[in-house]
């Protein structure tokens, strides 16, 4: 019997605009991939509602990575597309709005790889990832950090195969 690897090999994380949420989940969940040694797994972000596009991440979402050591100034936002779905194995969203955005664009046989990033989180009790306007960065990023570690320690197990 052999072990075959679960990790899905393109995720794509998503909130509403882009600049705050999505990359930093982008960044964290990077930067705990490499330390795991899946830095074969591509990740990516995305908007529901972006506009313009091309945008850096907000200040305050550079700022607060760095002081944890993750680089996402080289991050730019983008709209959510309908081919995202083909060329993703994973669709996380940030809160139910992006869920639902996503899931409402996704093409029928895509809509499985929908999900909830926070479904990850071992000690943060969340159902979503919360916006740091309402609930703070130290909040947010203790969610993000949470689930992105969750993340990787659920999709480093192995299944037998025959």
């Amino acid at each position: 019997m052999t072990t075959k690897p679960t990790t899905p090999r393109r995720i794509l994380l998503v909130c509403i605009g882009n600049r705050v949420r999505s990359p930093l989940a982008q960044g964290f969940l990077r930067a705990e991939l490499d330390s795991a040694g899946l830095n074969h797994v591509l990740v990516d972000s995305a908007g529901t509602n972006v506009w313009p596009g091309g945008e850096a991440p907000e200040r305050e979402a550079i700022f607060e990575a760095a002081r944890a050591g993750i680089p996402i100034e080289h991050l730019r936002s983008r709209e959510l597309t309908a081919s995202d779905f083909d060329s993703h194995d994973q669709v996380l969203a940030m809160d139910w709005d992006s869920h639902a955005l996503a899931e409402a664009m996704a093409p029928v046989e895509h809509r499985h790889k929908i999900g909830h990033l926070a479904h990850f989180a071992r000690r943060e009790k969340v159902t979503t990832i919360p916006d740091p306007s309402a609930a703070g960065y130290d909040r947010t990023l203790a969610c993000i950090q949470d689930a992105c570690e969750g993340w990787v320690v659920n999709h480093l197990v192995r299944r037998p195969t025959r």
